[in-house]
């Protein structure tokens, strides 16, 4: 099967510092608990290119299928809520870059709440930001 790529961008204080160290987590499908791909961000607040397979669109038939392959991204880091964002749409041969807002907690009880994004109702660009 054709691959896409996923890149992870995280920042913080309003996209003005990298996160680095960050734990991302692909799953293989947003109901799946099966992760495809697990890498940390690097200094820079991103991770390397993660492949991730996606439908090929020569061969796609937009009545049947959607021409992506949708993804769950789960963002862990200890100094920062965690993180979920659904429905991330990998296309073959292209690059999709994915920016994470990370959001200090106020509280440890904040620390343990997880924000869930909808890639889907945030816009045409599938940001994710808040």
């Amino acid at each position: 099967m054709p691959t896409g790529t996923l890149v992870v961008q995280t920042r913080a204080a309003r996209g003005a510092v990298p996160v680095a160290g960050a734990q991302i987590t692909v799953f293989c499908t947003d109901n799946d608990q099966t992760p495809c791909a697990s890498v940390r961000t690097d200094s820079n607040g991103s991770t390397a290119p993660i492949a991730l397979e996606a439908p090929a669109l020569t061969e796609h038939d937009a009545e049947t299928a959607p021409p992506f392959a949708s993804y769950r991204v789960s963002i862990d880091h200890p100094d920062y809520r965690p993180v979920t964002v659904l429905d991330v749409a990998i296309f073959a041969d292209l690059t999709t870059v994915l920016p994470v807002a990370m959001i200090p907690p106020r509280s440890i009880e904040e620390l343990r709440k997880s924000i869930i994004i909808d890639s889907t109702e945030k816009g045409p660009s599938g940001s994710g930001r808040e």
